[in-house]
C-alpha cells in the first residue's frame, strides 16, 4: 500500500541519502497530506501524474504559498524517482509536473555600512558586570556568518575540530551531508579565539570533539538559541529589516559580488549544488547598479 511505501521512503532518506531531520519531518508531512488527500490507501502502482496534478491543484487553491507548493511538488518528484529506483513503478508519473514559477524577489541583506556598525565596538560584548556569554556568543555567530557564509543549522553544528586557525579554514558539512572548506577571515578567528578563551575560564571545555557553541560542550545549542542570539543583536545595532542569521549569509554574497568576486566562487563557497540557486545575489547587485546609474547619470 501508499502508506507502507511512504515509511520506506522516509526511511530512504533517513539512512541512505542522509538529508536533513527538518527535511525529513517536512516530506513526511507532505506525504501525509497527499495520502490524506486521496482519502484512500492506495496501491502505489496506481498513482499518476493527475492524481499528483489535482493535490497541487488543490494546495494552489487553498492560497498557499508558491514555495509550499514547490516543495510539495519537489517531494512528490522525489518520491516517484524512488518508486522508480525501487521498481514498484516504471516511471515517475511527477516528472512532467512543471513546477510553479516563483516571483522574482530582492534577498534582505545589510549594507556594508550596516554591517560595519557592531565591528566598532570592540566591548560590545561587556557589561558593568564583566563578560556577558550570550552577547559575546551572539557577536562571535555574527562574525563567522558574516565572513563564511555558513547556514545557521552548519554553524550550530561545528566542533572545535572543524576549525583550522593556522592554515584559516573550517570544515563543514551542509545539505545532504555534503563536505566543503571555507576560509575563515582574521577578524572570525580573533572572536572564536575570544569566545574559546571565555569558556575555558568558564570552565567549559573546549576540547576538538566539543561543539564550539554549547552550554557545556558536549550537546550543541539547538539553531532557534542561535536564531535569537542574532535576532536580538541585529536590533540591538538598529537593524530594522528582517533580523535572521540567513540575512547575514544573503550579506556575505552580496558583498562578495559587488566587490568583485565571481558567481562560480560564490556558489562554491555557499555549498549550492545549483549554480540557479545563486542567481539570485546577481539580481541584487544588478538592481543596485540601475539604482546608481539613475541618480548619477543625466539622463538616468
Amino acid at each position: 500500500m501508499l502508506s507502507t511505501e511512504i515509511e520506506r521512503y522516509i526511511a530512504y532518506l533517513e539512512k541512505q541519502k542522509k538529508f536533513s531531520p527538518h527535511t525529513i519531518r517536512a516530506y513526511a508531512r507532505i506525504l501525509k497530506d497527499f495520502l490524506d488527500f486521496l482519502q484512500e490507501d492506495i496501491s502505489p502502482k496506481n498513482l499518476n501524474t493527475d492524481l499528483m496534478r489535482d493535490w497541487i491543484w488543490s494546495i494552489k487553491e487553498n492560497k498557499k504559498a508558491i514555495a509550499t507548493q514547490s516543495q510539495a511538488l519537489a517531494c512528490l518528484k522525489s518520491f516517484g524517482k524512488y518508486l522508480v529506483r525501487v521498481a514498484v513503478l516504471s516511471h515517475n508519473p511527477a516528472a512532467v509536473i512543471k513546477t510553479p514559477k516563483k516571483p522574482k524577489r530582492l534577498v534582505s541583506f545589510l549594507s556594508q555600512k550596516e554591517i560595519s556598525e557592531p565591528f566598532k565596538i570592540e566591548d560590545l560584548f561587556k557589561t558593568e558586570f564583566g563578560e556577558d556569554e550570550n552577547t559575546l556568543r551572539a557577536r562571535t555567530i555574527l562574525e563567522l556568518l558574516y565572513g563564511t557564509g555558513l547556514r545557521i543549522s552548519e554553524c550550530a553544528n561545528l566542533t572545535w575540530a572543524n576549525l583550522n586557525f593556522a592554515e584559516e579554514l573550517v570544515r563543514v558539512w551542509g545539505k545532504g551531508s555534503k563536505e566543503r572548506v571555507v576560509p575563515l577571515t582574521r577578524d572570525s578567528i580573533k572572536w572564536l579565539c575570544k569566545f574559546r578563551d571565555f569558556q575555558s575560564k568558564n570552565a567549559i571545555p573546549c576540547f576538538p570533539s566539543n561543539f564550539v557553541f554549547s552550554k557545556n560542550g558536549e550537546k550543541p545549542y539547538n539553531t532557534r538559541k542561535l536564531y535569537s542570539d542574532i535576532h536580538n543583536l541585529l536590533r540591538s545595532i538598529g537593524w530594522e529589516g528582517k533580523a535572521s542569521p540567513h540575512v547575514l549569509r544573503h550579506t556575505f554574497a552580496t558583498h562578495l559580488l559587488e566587490n568583485g568576486a565571481n558567481i562560480v566562487t560564490v556558489q562554491k563557497l555557499l555549498g549550492h549544488s545549483n549554480p540557479n540557486t545563486t542567481q539570485i545575489y546577481t539580481h541584487v547587485s544588478a538592481e543596485m547598479l540601475r539604482d546608481s546609474l539613475k541618480q548619477a547619470h543625466p539622463r538616468g
